[in-house]
């Protein structure tokens, strides 16, 4: 069960965390990849890695928020292999420009364009690439977003931008699921809970953080990439194949977030 022998997945944002985690389960799986990341020696590391396993692998730089690169890496995978059977828009986050990750009453125009642009744009007209190359496929593809447990529920404190755009693109993966139907396309989306990537280090960055965090979730500690990679695997498997439109929380038994209880219990107290 599970195998994705034959097929072809294209992961963005694959050079670490979630991303490099789904890439090398792709390839544990028998996919080949193309991976796709700013990074170049760590898209290599990983490319490396794969091929070291006997799976073909395809290191293609592009930043997902230039839709000329983003359009060049669904070009790539047809180049190389030929198709595009599964395409994962993990590539996402947070960016450096002022009011990006600011409370709502200092956003700033350039704060919300940025996260906008990584977090939204990147993964729509990602999803298109794939989608247009998938429906002249006979058996048509898979298209998975990286959503967040913060697509579900409130994210004051600075992540209410983020958390606006995971909301967005549940909305998205449905729509397209019902669109793309038709084409054997489906459309699924995971939102996870903390795990542990480079974007989260700075939430775990003590014993004593990763213990609190931990005590958020009923099972009891934070997610890890691989956690995230086996949802990938399923919902990429013939196994997901009446599965379409599909929002799966991954949160370590978490229904909600600590977030809007840990804003209050800071604000209320000045």
């Amino acid at each position: 069960m599970f195998s994705l022998a034959g097929k072809v997945c294209v992961v963005t944002g694959a050079s670490r965390g979630i991303g490099r985690a789904i890439a090398l389960a792709f390839a544990a799986q028998g996919a080949d990849v193309l991976l796709a990341a700013r990074s170049r020696a760590d898209l290599d590391a990983v490319r490396d890695q794969i091929t070291a396993g006997g799976r073909r692998a395809v290191a293609q730089p592009a930043d997902v928020t230039d839709l000329d690169q983003l359009a060049a890496v669904a070009a790539a995978a047809v180049d190389h292999f030929g198709k595009i059977d599964v395409w994962v828009n993990n590539a996402g986050g947070f960016t450096e420009a002022p009011g990006s990750t600011a409370e709502w009453l200092h956003v700033t125009p350039a704060g919300w364009e940025q996260m906008l642009r990584l977090n939204l744009t990147a993964q729509v007209f990602g999803a298109q690439a794939a989608a247009r190359v998938m429906r002249g496929q006979p058996a048509g593809g898979v298209i998975l977003f990286l959503s967040s447990i913060d697509s579900l529920y409130a994210a004051p404190g600075g992540e209410g931008i983020y958390g606006a755009c995971k909301a967005a693109l549940n909305n998205i993966t449905q729509t397209m699921a019902v669109e793309l139907g038709q084409y054997r396309i489906r459309v699924n989306a995971i939102a996870p809970a903390v795990v542990e990537t480079p974007l989260t280090a700075p939430w775990l960055a003590t014993d004593e953080d990763r213990r609190a965090r931990a005590a958020f979730y009923p099972l009891r500690r934070v997610g890890r990439p691989e956690d995230v990679a086996a949802a990938a695997v399923y919902f990429a498997s013939e196994e997901a194949a009446w599965v379409s439109g599909a929002v799966l929380l991954v949160s370590g038994g978490a229904v909600m977030t600590s977030d809007p209880y840990r804003y209050l219990m800071r604000v209320n107290q000045t």
